[in-house]
């Protein structure tokens, strides 16, 4: 006897397309909230070389390291999410997303590496801000549009 039923080709086909929609809902959800969650971890990168113009280690040691503490935080929590959703990412995304990340790391590092020239203009720390948070984000929003 065995526990298996036998499904007429017909069956078999309707259950291979109930499993396919299921993967592909799976799929969608998964790339956007990676993209919704890529979006927040740009912004708030961003924001912290923003903050590390306005404080630095010279100046306010304090300020530095919470500023240091709170940019590993965003690392590592950004680190998890991925690892999380990247077995439901359609194809080419999870390129899509580490070519992002990676960017935004490598500016955030420029950043550091512009802090003795002590940036003082508003709209200086803004272009900043938005150039290092610009390629995590705009890969966010493609993942988020599709």
């Amino acid at each position: 006897m065995s526990a298996e039923k036998n499904f007429d080709p017909e069956q078999q086909l309707a259950a291979l397309a109930q499993a396919q929609a299921n993967m592909d809902r799976a799929v969608g959800y998964g790339s956007k909230l990676l993209g919704w969650y890529s979006i927040i971890v740009a912004l708030v990168i961003g924001a912290l070389a923003f903050l590390l113009q306005l404080y630095p280690p010279r100046a306010n040691m304090v300020g530095f390291s919470v500023i240091i503490g709170l940019y590993v935080v965003a690392i590592v929590s950004a680190s998890l999410a991925y690892r999380k959703l990247y077995r439901s990412l359609p194809v080419g995304y999870s390129k899509r997303y580490n070519r992002g990340f990676m960017l935004t790391i490598i500016l955030y590092a420029a950043s550091l590496a512009l802090m003795p020239l002590e940036l003082g203009s508003w709209i200086i720390l803004g272009l900043v801000w938005l150039a290092v948070s610009a390629p995590l984000l705009i890969a966010g929003i493609g993942m988020v549009r599709k």
